[in-house]
């Protein structure tokens, strides 16, 4: 078997072509089993073209040797490629606008009404302040300071870089306001008798924006590219006991009850009144199988010569 080369791709094309998602360029992974960066590359040219899209820049090629740094999308382009010989494996397209020159760093998401974005330096004001109000905070430990709202923004984009994904901004598309956070993070806690590691999807709105479904909106997106572009096997959600409105939103989601899962959250005070939470859980029903365009795609490509 030779050895696995991946690298980073951006291309360009027609907004209404079936992989561009409206955008005027994306960026994707790709991964082949090669002799080279060079022969990465060709075949990479020779299975866009055929597609209709053109390459406009590569970066990060590189052999495989040492995957625990890799993203969980990487890792599951490596397994395809040891699958498919020397086809070219293309992970999702997260689309991006060239103008302006903003550099492609993670994909965002289109919803009816939201956009799910990348973090902005500006989002961290109305972040602190939506982690400030005692509303919004009222199942958590208590309301947060601006530096431990931080911090938890530069958690998030950690994680983006050690795990391919993290929350998003959600932002309304038709004014451009700050409407919270929605996404997808390896969980920091472990919950007794879960299989580890998990992976629960989560959001918070600021109050003004609560009880208008942009909750269930922004996680039927997150759950989708949850299960059809990292290809988890499952998703998990947490809350208190008594925050009903949560747990409606997990319903609304497909998401079962695992009432035996219940737990004491341990970064709770073990007195407090919400410590006790519950535990929600959706499987993906057809795990490990990528098939449509905005998933892992393999391309068989014959070799020029």
């Amino acid at each position: 078997m030779k050895p696995v080369w991946v690298g980073r791709f951006e291309v360009t094309g027609p907004r209404d072509h079936k992989y561009m998602n409206g955008y005027g360029a994306a960026f994707l992974w790709m991964a082949s089993q090669a002799n080279g960066g060079d022969q990465l590359r060709e075949r990479v040219d020779i299975a866009m073209h055929a597609d209709g899209l053109k390459v406009i820049k590569a970066d990060d090629i590189q052999e495989v040797v040492d995957e625990t740094k890799l993203s969980q999308e990487v890792k599951r382009l490596l397994r395809e490629s040891r699958r498919h010989g020397d086809a070219v494996v293309c992970g999702p397209f997260h689309g991006f606008e060239p103008q302006g020159r903003r550099p492609p760093t993670m994909l965002q998401l289109k919803t009816e009404r939201l956009l799910l974005r990348p973090w902005q330096k500006r989002d961290r004001q109305p972040f602190a302040a939506m982690n400030a109000d005692r509303q919004v905070m009222q199942f958590f430990v208590g309301p947060m300071t601006r530096r431990q709202s931080d911090e938890a923004v530069d958690r998030y984009l950690a994680a983006f870089e050690q795990d391919g994904f993290s929350f998003l901004v959600a932002e309304l598309r038709e004014t451009g306001a700050f409407a919270g956070v929605i996404g997808l993070q390896v969980m920091r806690d472990v919950v007794p008798n879960l299989q580890q590691p998990a992976v629960e999807v989560g959001w918070r709105l600021p109050l003004e924006h609560q009880g208008k479904g942009l909750a269930t909106e922004g996680g039927k997106a997150i759950i989708d590219l949850a299960f059809n572009h990292f290809f988890l096997d499952e998703v998990v959600a947490i809350t208190a006991m008594a925050n009903t409105a949560s747990r409606r939103v997990m319903e609304k989601l497909g998401m079962k009850h695992r009432a035996e899962l219940d737990f004491d959250h341990p970064r709770m005070p073990p007195n407090h009144l919400y410590a006790r939470h519950t535990l929600y859980q959706l499987r993906n029903p057809k795990p490990h199988q990528p098939v449509t365009p905005i998933k892992t795609r393999v391309m068989p490509i014959k070799e020029t010569r």
